[in-house]
């Protein structure tokens, strides 16, 4: 058999392809119970337990509730009649709503944070246009002075956003946020951003191990946190573990839930998700457009102590 192989690879096209085919192998398949990505045959024998009305509590972890209405209505009030962002480009403008990246309610209460806690600094891991809201919120309505670093290790789309001025005027790194040195996380102060959207996959070296075990805890107390595609509750939606393409694979949310439970240190500011499941209504009526243009799957924390 070890004869066999060494002809094969010795063969040049047969061997240009079982080289090609060897660098995607895996010990085990995709599916099998040793593996993070989803069988959804599996899921499907368990999709009743796995995806049941979605509870308003959950066990060890403290969503403050009341706290996040209180806050929903102060973007109500003071800043969502005022948000400036249409559906296509228009001039003077680097975000627009319809894009499949950062979409209508994520923009919308980047915006309203940006406005309400008014950060002297942002450092956003994954940009593009998320970053886009950020520049044209401090530009019209913070006066330029928030301080931005953008780390992005493909950079083709954030650039695609930028004004040159912006180049000039922010700190970009073309590096995985691994790449930084945890330090550099500790020149955030109170109300500055931690902004994360990261490859949403906790594995050995992983963006998400760096920002929770070695970021996290190193940030100062009041430091606000932002990450991406966190749905309510801390669950991915069907439609991409089902209905997808069957290699999903994404596990942030659970290890972020895991991370918030039975502690006091990081609490929950803000989640999109949640209120659009249990306040539909009340944004239905104080805030229409946030509520109809798709789910927003942004979470908000802040590390208290």
């Amino acid at each position: 058999m070890s004869r066999i192989k060494e002809i094969v690879k010795a063969t040049p096209l047969i061997g240009d392809v079982a080289r090609f085919i060897g660098k995607y192998r895996t010990r085990v398949p995709a599916g099998h119970f040793y593996s993070p990505i989803v069988s959804v045959d599996e899921v499907r024998k368990r999709e009743a337990q796995i995806y049941p009305a979605p509870p308003r509590t959950l066990p060890g972890l403290d969503l403050r509730e009341a706290e996040q209405v209180a806050l929903m209505n102060t973007f109500a009030k003071s800043y969502f009649p005022s948000v400036p962002f249409t559906d296509t480009p228009q001039d003077g403008f680097r975000y627009y709503f319809v894009n499949k990246y950062f979409i209508h309610a994520d923009a919308t209460t980047l915006h309203c944070m940006m406005r309400h806690f008014r950060p002297k600094q942002i450092m956003e891991a994954g940009s593009g246009f998320s970053s886009a809201v950020m520049l044209d919120t401090n530009e019209r309505f913070l006066n330029q002075s928030v301080k931005f670093t953008f780390i992005e290790p493909y950079p083709d789309r954030l650039y695609s956003l930028l004004t040159p001025a912006d180049r000039q005027q922010t700190t970009i790194f073309e590096k995985t946020l691994q790449d930084i040195p945890v330090e550099y996380f500790e020149k955030l102060a109170e109300n500055d951003i931690l902004f994360i959207d990261s490859t949403h996959v906790s594995k050995t070296g992983s963006d998400v191990n760096y920002f929770l075990f070695e970021i996290f805890p190193r940030l100062k107390p009041g430091v606000i946190i932002h990450v991406h595609d966190v749905f309510y509750p801390f669950e991915y939606p069907k439609a991409w573990v089902i209905d997808g393409n069957g290699r999903f694979g994404w596990n942030e949310a659970y290890s972020l839930r895991a991370f918030l439970m039975y502690q006091d240190t990081f609490e929950i500011l803000f989640h999109n998700d949640f209120l659009q499941t249990f306040h539909a209504d009340w944004l239905a009526e104080n805030m229409p457009t946030y509520a109809t243009r798709g789910r927003g799957s942004s979470i908000w924390l802040r590390k208290v102590k």
